[in-house]
């Protein structure tokens, strides 16, 4: 069987969980005996080398630049990925020359909602995987303490776009109850069969490379050493958590960081040199599981509605306990040796560290 991913971002351009999922889905798809494809974005003016995980087609786009960018070009560039006849067109001929027997869809958000649509032309199977809550609203987040937005009339007239362009795909298939129920009360797939897929499965091979390993002093876990791996950016909580930190933390905790974004040049201001806190920048996979194996706890601090992060996998995977935001579709991961917390509270914050 010769099968299409399409997700908006893939490496070297990679930037999140969903990223991770794809290449996970090539890799087990590959490991079956299916032939594997993939459309995804890659900048205007790129200075990285594309990878060679499949037979891949790059659209240019401005996604990977996006926050960059002011609001005025932002709304009009929504506007474009709406109703993008050249994504539309690109896409269709790319199908129609492949010829695949199924196309797994992700992030659209670049490429185009309008790939579903290239899709049901060419009269193909289509499997549509959520990763966020981008048909229902162009940010592709909902804030803590501004739930309504997603309720706005903006965000219903927005909707009732994506809807209608987005239709019906075969099957849906989202990690977590909470993600496809915001989708489903909104009246999105009517007609399409639905599945909550955990990503433990799908994530097995990367999972592996994080393995657990004893981190003992005496026999005895210290549960002291924190650790956050993220992108930079304000709804990830990075802000708060180094604020909390430096307010309610212990002298013997320490608090790493790995992951850049906007915010990284903020972070480092905030933590104000503060011989506790160490930023390792973005790392990749040795590196972190190094990382895993010298720390305690994870902290996932969002203050965003998160979906399913697959960091919390690999660092359960790690032997690491998890302390994070009672926010979106995390609850449905964590287990009783693991806490919750209420957002943006820094009491609550070290109140459930300190019981762990």
């Amino acid at each position: 069987m010769k099968i299409c991913l399409l997700n908006n971002l893939y490496k070297p351009y990679n930037r999140g969980g969903a990223e991770k999922v794809v290449q996970a889905i090539i890799t087990k798809k590959q490991g079956e005996g299916h032939e594997v494809i993939l459309i995804s974005t890659k900048p205007e003016n790129p200075n990285l080398k594309e990878n060679k995980d499949c037979k891949t087609y790059y659209l240019k786009s401005n996604f990977y630049n996006l926050n960059k960018k002011s609001i005025f070009i932002r709304f009009f560039w929504h506007i474009n990925n709406i109703l993008s006849f050249k994504n539309y067109n690109a896409i269709s001929k790319i199908l129609k020359n492949e010829k695949p027997d199924l196309v797994i869809t992700h992030n659209l958000m670049g490429i185009g909602i309008r790939a579903a649509q290239a899709i049901k032309k060419n009269q193909i199977p289509n499997h549509h995987f959520l990763h966020d809550i981008q048909l229902l609203h162009p940010s592709g987040l909902i804030m803590y303490g501004h739930e309504s937005k997603i309720n706005s009339l903006p965000a219903k007239i927005y909707q009732a776009i994506s809807r209608s362009i987005i239709g019906s795909p075969k099957l849906i298939i989202s990690p977590s109850r909470w993600l496809l129920n915001e989708h489903l009360i909104r009246g999105f797939f009517k007609n399409s069969n639905h599945k909550i897929k955990k990503l433990d499965d799908i994530l097995q091979l990367a999972l592996s490379s994080t393995k657990q390993v004893e981190n003992n002093v005496n026999g005895k876990k210290l549960n002291k050493k924190l650790l956050f791996i993220g992108q930079m950016e304000q709804h990830k909580g990075i802000l708060f958590l180094i604020n909390a930190f430096k307010d309610k933390a212990s002298a013997e905790m320490t608090l790493s960081i790995a992951g850049d974004g906007s915010k990284l040049d903020e972070a480092k201001t905030l933590a104000n040199n503060d011989k506790r806190i160490t930023f390792f920048g973005r790392l990749e996979s040795e590196a972190l599981k190094q990382l895993f194996a010298e720390s305690d706890i994870l902290i996932m601090p969002s203050t965003c509605y998160e979906n399913y992060p697959a960091v919390i996998l690999e660092a359960k995977n790690a032997g690491l306990k998890i302390v994070a935001s009672n926010i979106g579709g995390i609850p449905e991961m964590i287990d009783n040796q693991d806490s919750l917390f209420i957002p943006e509270n820094a009491n609550d914050l070290f109140k459930k560290i300190n019981q762990i």
